[in-house]
C-alpha cells in the first residue's frame, strides 16, 4: 500500500495529524503542519499544508506521496472516512459564483 494510501485510511483530523508526524519523521523535521477540512459534495476532506525543515527533505516526502507545491507549500487533498452526522454542523466549503468578470 503507498504512503498517500495509507493516509486515506484515517477517519479524522488527529489521527491523520499523527499518522502524518511519524510518515514524515522519515524524511526529516516537519516545520509547520495545517489541516483544514471541507464538505465537498458530502465527503469530508482534509486539505493539508506542510512544511519540511529542509527543502530538499520536502523533494523527497513529495516524491514518496506523489503530491506537489501550491504557494511554496507541499499540498494535497485526502478524503476522510468519517461517519455521517445526524446533525448538520452548519456551513461547508463551497465555490461561490461570480459574474464580476463577465
Amino acid at each position: 500500500m503507498s504512503a498517500l494510501a495509507e493516509l486515506r485510511q484515517h477517519s479524522d483530523v488527529a489521527s491523520l495529524k499523527s499518522a502524518l508526524h511519524r510518515l514524515c519523521g522519515e524524511f526529516g523535521r516537519i516545520a509547520r503542519l495545517d489541516i483544514l477540512t471541507a464538505i465537498h459534495e458530502g465527503t469530508t476532506q482534509a486539505i493539508c499544508f506542510l512544511r519540511m525543515e529542509r527543502p530538499e527533505n520536502e523533494q523527497q516526502l513529495m516524491k514518496s506521496l506523489g503530491v506537489g507545491r501550491f504557494g511554496g507549500e507541499v499540498v494535497f487533498v485526502l478524503n476522510l472516512d468519517a461517519p455521517e452526522k445526524a446533525e448538520d454542523d452548519g456551513p461547508s466549503s463551497q465555490w461561490a459564483e461570480s459574474d464580476f468578470f463577465v
